[in-house]
Parts: structure tokens; sequence; C-alpha cells
């Protein structure tokens, strides 16, 4: 009789973390253009303009890239994942965007605009991403407003008309805009306004809060609570960003902060941290790094093994946390079962 107690009980465990990891493969096969959540925010008082992005997703193998400028195009510098998932990005005018995770909301694709243009070999099958064109061709977000609205819809990558995210733009002047689908299907522009100090997105569409994830959401309730306290040039510095981004950082197996970023608009200085490691910043110089041409590396490999290693410690003890509590309610529920069974054994008698 307990060996086969010890069988089942093996069982449920092996299959409680079958589960788990079948879970993550499932989350590997996603295509979605944006696969996580994000909190983002911007601010500006005087001559200071800066953006924030926490990158909150599963997947550890994050990267850096750059693609140097061309007669055509502005130089930019892009974070997200391997295969050129661009997830955030700066150009070298200091126009940058970052993108939040929705649920699906339809979007009207008026093929009678201008089709879109392709990515070069070898992905010459896909239209340029929107926010990834306009960082080539924008310089402020007036500009990056108009291409937008320029082209058919199907370089937002609408999937059976629908789209699963919006972008969130800022630009070196201070100007900030948060573009999202609204009820109706259409591009919608939630600007900055000239007296506001800050816009903030996280997942609930800023144009259709019912479009949400998250609503109320507590990320961004905490992000405007500390941009508030924000009233002057020498309230608003990396470090008080920072301080914003590790207080609304995630650290969950299958939704945490895979790296954090802080861009200085005015300066054209990018601050990374990794996976919620706050003790050591990473600072590239946007027209440095541009200058060195093609680059496409790790971000751990960016920084130091102790802040690396310290990283994948917690990453793997969350997962050994997860596990354990599968363990615990799965014994949990056989010792219920078993004394359900004993008591009703008793009753019958």
């Amino acid at each position: 009789m307990k060996n086969k107690r010890y069988i089942l009980i093996g069982m449920l465990v092996f299959s409680s973390v079958g589960i788990v990891i079948q879970q993550i493969i499932n989350r590997n096969n996603t295509t979605d253009p944006v696969p996580g959540s994000c909190t983002i925010f911007s601010a500006s008082i005087g001559d200071k303009v800066l953006f924030g992005n926490n990158e909150d997703y599963y997947k550890t193998k994050t990267y850096l890239w750059t693609d140097p400028a061309t007669d055509q195009n502005y130089g930019c510098i892009y974070l997200g994942f391997k295969d050129y998932s661009h997830q955030g990005g700066i150009n070298e005018k200091g126009l940058c965007f970052d993108a939040n995770a929705l649920p699906e909301s339809r979007i009207n694709l008026y093929a009678e605009l201008i089709p879109a243009p392709h990515y070069k070999p070898p992905y010459e099958n896909y239209v340029i991403w929107a926010p990834v064109l306009i960082l080539r061709k924008a310089t402020t977000v007036e500009e990056a407003i108009e291409i937008a609205g320029t082209y058919q819809r199907e370089n937002w990558y609408p999937d059976s008309g629908s789209i699963n995210y919006q972008l969130n733009f800022a630009d070196a002047n201070g100007d900030a805009v948060v573009i999202s689908v609204d009820t109706k299907g259409e591009l919608a522009f939630t600007r900055k306004k000239k007296d506001e100090k800050y816009l903030i997105s996280t997942n609930y569409n800023k144009a259709n809060p019912k479009n949400a994830l998250e609503y109320p959401c507590e990320r961004y309730t905490k992000t405007e609570e500390m941009l508030r306290a924000v009233i002057n040039e020498n309230d608003l510095t990396v470090d008080y960003f920072k301080t914003i981004l590790d207080s609304v950082h995630q650290e969950g197996v299958f939704s945490r902060t895979l790296y954090s970023n802080i861009f200085d608009l005015q300066n054209g200085i990018i601050y990374l941290y990794h996976q919620y490691q706050f003790g050591e910043v990473v600072a590239l110089d946007v027209e440095e790094e541009l200058a060195k041409g093609k680059i496409n590396i790790r971000i751990k490999d960016l920084f130091s093994k102790e802040t690396v290693e310290k990283a994948s410690g917690e990453y793997v003890l969350s997962i050994f946390l997860l596990c354990l509590s599968i363990v615990a309610g799965t014994g949990a529920m056989i010792a219920a079962i078993h004394y359900i069974k004993k008591r009703k054994l008793k009753t019958d008698k």
C-alpha cells in the first residue's frame, strides 16, 4: 500500500513539473512582436529628458544591437531578443520607444494607403515593424505620429486584423506619445500635455482602458506616485529613475524583469541594468556605439561576472521555489484525499 502511495506521489510531482516545462516550451513558440509586459515612462523638466523601461518576460537571452546610419536612415540602437526581435530602441537624434503587451484589439488596415517597406535580406519577406521604421526616419514625436499614419497597417503585424500591444515614444524635446488602437480600430495618439511632466504606460490601453491585461495596474500607480514627487530639474535624475524601475520590477518565473534601461535623450546616453541587479550600471554613448558599426551582443556580456551570476542564481532559486510549491501543493492534496478516504472508511464501519 505504501509503495503504491509513493508511486502516486511521484507521478503527480513529475506531472506537475512537466506541466511547468511544457508551459515554458509553449511560450518559446510565440511570435508576437511584443511578448511580455513592461513598465514604461518618460519625464521632462527644463533641459532634462529621461525615458525608463523595465522589460518583463521570461526569455533570459536578451540582446543589444546597432543599426548604423545610412544615406536614408538615422542610426539606431535596439534592445530585445535574438533574431532581431526589437522590443525598444533609441536613434541618434534622441527619439526612442518601447512597447507594452495588451489583449488583442481590432485594427483597421486601410489597403488604400502606401504599402510599408520591407527589411533587407534575409528578412525581405517581412515589412519593417512600425516603430523600427519610425526610428529610422523620424527625429521627433510629431514626425513619429505622421509616419505611423502614413502606411497600410500591415507594418503593425496584425494577426487576423488585430494587434496586441501599444507603443510609447519620447523625444529629446520632452514630447511623448502612446500610440494604441481605440474602440473603433483606429490608431489613437495619447500625447503628453504641455503642462505635464511625465507620461506612463503599462499593460492597459491608454485610449481604451477596457483593453487591458491589468487594470487598474499597481505598477502604473506606483510609477505615477513616484513621478509626482519630481518637482524640479534637480529631482529628475538617472538615480531616481533607477529607483522607480527597481520599485516596480518583476521577479516571477514567467514574468521577470530581464533588463532595465534609462535613456538620457538630451545627451544620447543609455543606462542599462541586467535582470534587476541595480547595483551595477553600464553606460553607453549612442554616438560612440553607432560609430563602431554593426554590433550584436548579449546584454549579460556587458556586465561583470558577479552581477550575471547573482542574477542567474536568483532565477534558479525562483524556479526551485516554484517546483517546491508544486510539490508541497501536490503533497497537501494527496494528504487531504487520504484523510477523506480514511474518514469515509471509519464512517462506513
